[in-house]
């Protein structure tokens, strides 16, 4: 089944049985925002240069999630840096949050659940995973390109940086030892692979901006 970058980063957030995201709101967010452009960077649809990002194929896919964020490009008044883009989208991710486990739905992989509560003044959402086939294949994939040396492809090493900027990568490797390796491999791997320079850029400026914005976001929420 052919799942895209942001797909497999939201399967890879959630607890497959009891429906809950593993990571905070904010981390999510922002987690999303990252996958999202780097979905866009690996099919072409952007470039960086001098530190900004430029829209460089406007032509829209037919996917809501993709289009959404290229028009949300497209009708920026002027070219702005990652880290903005991380910013404007991550803080709006609800709406392309919604449109990603609509669409995981709709392929039979999760199920959406509604439990509400105070006559209905709160709504609880949890999304089990009813085939877990895609994750188990992913997190296998994931393990084994970090632990045991297989070739990585470049959709790995992208999920790999950004699960590793989201604090993801505990779920991967539960032991402590194995964590703190697995960290230090993940940062060799994406400073390493060969990519092309457009995308090795994009995704060092992604997983700056999402490291900078899910810290800033969890020392904010501490301090208050």
């Amino acid at each position: 089944m052919n799942l895209n970058v942001f797909e497999k980063f939201i399967l890879l957030s959630l607890d497959s049985k009891k429906g809950k995201f593993l990571i905070d709101t904010m981390s999510l967010n922002y987690g999303i925002a990252g996958a999202i452009l780097m979905e866009l960077s690996e099919l072409n649809k952007i470039n960086i240069e001098r530190k900004k990002l430029i829209l460089v194929d406007s032509k829209l896919t037919k996917n809501q999630v993709i289009d959404g964020c290229i028009k949300l490009i497209y009708n920026s008044k002027k070219n702005r840096r990652i880290k903005y883009w991380i910013n404007k989208i991550g803080n709006n991710s609800t709406g392309f949050k919604k449109q990603i486990l609509n669409e995981l739905k709709l392929k039979g992989i999760i199920k959406i659940e509604k439990n509400s509560f105070l006559w209905g003044l709160i709504n609880i959402y949890r999304y089990p995973i009813l085939n877990t086939k895609p994750v188990d294949e992913q997190t296998s994939k994931l393990r084994k390109i970090v632990l045991e040396n297989e070739k990585p492809d470049l959709e790995s090493i992208l999920l790999l940086s950004l699960m590793n900027s989201c604090k993801l990568t505990r779920i991967l490797f539960i032991n402590k030892k194995e964590n703190r390796a697995a960290n230090k491999i993940i940062k060799e791997l994406t400073q390493n692979i060969e990519i092309s320079n457009t995308v090795s850029q994009a995704l060092k400026e992604i997983q700056t901006a999402v490291l900078v914005a899910t810290t800033s976001a969890f020392i904010g929420s501490s301090s208050n």
